[in-house]
């Protein structure tokens, strides 16, 4: 247990005490404060209130005023960088305290955009709800999202208060991206585009809306065949960008047609299908329609649809066939120049043995050559054949061929030895074997004469292999 005392030097325990106690019983800041030291105001972030570790080696030890230090732990930020249409805004949060909801009501200031209209997508770990803790996800310090919010307004068939239940499914997004999903994919999963223009000062709009837009064949139908993007021009700002919009997407045709059209032609719906080269309107159907009128209508484009995308399905079933062939082929190439570098490899390595037991091989024999030439001139001079005490030795080969030698009968065996070793048959690899009776005269003591052998005055001898 650490006294009052210990802790922050002051002798009197109800002193000690009353400064551990005005501190939070932080105990490194009131040693400091005991010591006379300078105590930073406390922070208002929730982590420096937070009390220190119990592993914290300091708020164990007094500190000397000469080596006391504050380190305080700051709280780590996330960078955001949020796109909407053609705005980026840039955020940072504290990690430990915010929410995914947080994010959301700052940029509903910034961009204008009601929270409740407001879809935050870009999460690596899929879809998160506004109380979703940003501690919880585990954010690298960088992060890019982006919002979607549906581009029709209130007042439009996706109302559900004013036109009921069954409605549309509009494409959340931009425009480009819901030509994208229409167009960009297979040729088997392509779809017609229709862009719904909601004009609310339009006389038509609420009939449009609540008998055909809403109808149960309409919204089956449009699900079934068509991505469905819509936008509401009753202000002049949002009419100005779907013009531009429109004029890059799908040229001055498009624009054209829906700014010349006026305020009770409204609503529009334009069909476009896309092509390899450019986009194309299909049709423009008006507000004053019939619901049998407009289900026609959209049968005739989807006819048309379905003919070119038979075409566009042909081709790329063809040009996937070309490309499956081409890749087989390539993977056969690369096959075979994988088994040609394996052969290849394995030859070298072949190669390469052959050539190191050769060479094992040439120094060897070069170290037996050199050993039987050490031998020989080792030997001492044979005696004439007057001297006495003389052993004249044969020795029968493996061959058949014999050698023959003179040596004074006061020879060691090992001179014998070494003069068949000499000849190339050393004593490890043969051994001396008297005719009769036989003996193995390699077995004996190399350091005994060639007297006390019994090889004198002379005697024949055959080399064997040993085993």
């Amino acid at each position: 247990h650490i006294t009052a005392d210990a802790c922050t030097g002051i002798d009197n325990i109800a002193e000690a005490i009353t400064v551990l106690e005005s501190n939070n019983w932080d105990l490194v800041v009131s040693s400091l404060s005991a010591a006379g030291g300078v105590v930073p105001p406390p922070s208002s972030s929730p982590s420096s209130s937070s009390p220190p570790s119990s592993s914290s080696a300091s708020a164990f030890c007094p500190i000397s005023p000469s080596s006391r230090h504050i380190v305080e732990r700051q709280p780590r930020m996330i960078n955001f960088t949020v796109e909407y249409r053609q705005r980026s805004v840039s955020l940072v949060l504290e990690e430990a305290h915010s929410t995914v909801g947080n994010i959301k009501e700052i940029l509903g200031t910034q961009l204008g955009v009601p929270v409740s209209k407001m879809q935050l997508k870009g999460w690596k770990n899929g879809d998160v709800s506004d109380s979703t803790m940003l501690k919880t996800l585990h954010l690298p310090k960088n992060n890019s999202l982006y919002v979607l919010t549906p581009d029709i307004a209130a007042t439009a068939s996706t109302s559900n208060n004013r036109y009921g239940e069954t409605h549309p499914m509009f494409f959340i997004g931009s425009l480009d991206a819901a030509s994208q999903e229409a167009f960009y994919g297979k040729a088997r999963d392509r779809k017609l585009l229709a862009i719904y223009l909601h004009n609310d000062d339009s006389v038509l709009s609420n009939v449009f809306c609540s008998q055909l837009l809403c109808a149960d064949s309409i919204v089956s139908y449009l699900s079934q065949n068509f991505v469905t993007w819509a936008w509401d021009v009753t202000e002049d700002a949002n009419k100005s960008k779907l013009l531009t919009v429109c004029s890059r997407n799908f040229g001055n045709v498009v624009a054209r047609t829906v700014r010349t059209n006026k305020t009770d032609q409204f609503p529009l719906l334009l069909i476009v299908m896309g092509k390899r080269t450019s986009n194309e309107v299909l049709n423009v159907i008006q507000g004053n329609t019939t619901l049998d009128e407009l289900l026609m209508k959209l049968m005739g484009a989807v006819e048309i649809f379905t003919a070119q995308q038979q075409e566009d399905i042909k081709d790329e079933d063809e040009r996937e066939a070309r490309e499956m062939v081409k890749k087989e082929q390539d993977e056969a190439y690369r096959l075979s120049l994988e088994a040609d570098r394996k052969k290849r490899e394995e030859q070298e390595k072949k190669e390469a043995e052959l050539v190191r037991l050769e060479q094992m091989k040439k120094e060897q024999e070069e170290e037996k050559e050199a050993l039987r030439l050490s031998l020989e001139q080792g030997l001492p001079p044979e005696p004439d054949q007057e001297a006495g005490d003389i052993c004249t030795l044969r020795i029968r080969t493996p061959s058949g061929e014999f050698l023959e030698r003179r040596f004074l009968s006061t020879c060691k065996l090992q001179v014998l030895f070494d003069f068949v070793a000499s000849k190339g048959y050393p004593s490890e690899e043969y051994k001396l074997l008297t005719t009769f009776p036989r003996r193995n005269v390699t077995d004996l003591d190399p350091g005994s004469t060639l007297l006390e052998a019994k090889l004198f005055p002379q005697e024949t001898l055959f080399l064997g292999a040993k085993e």
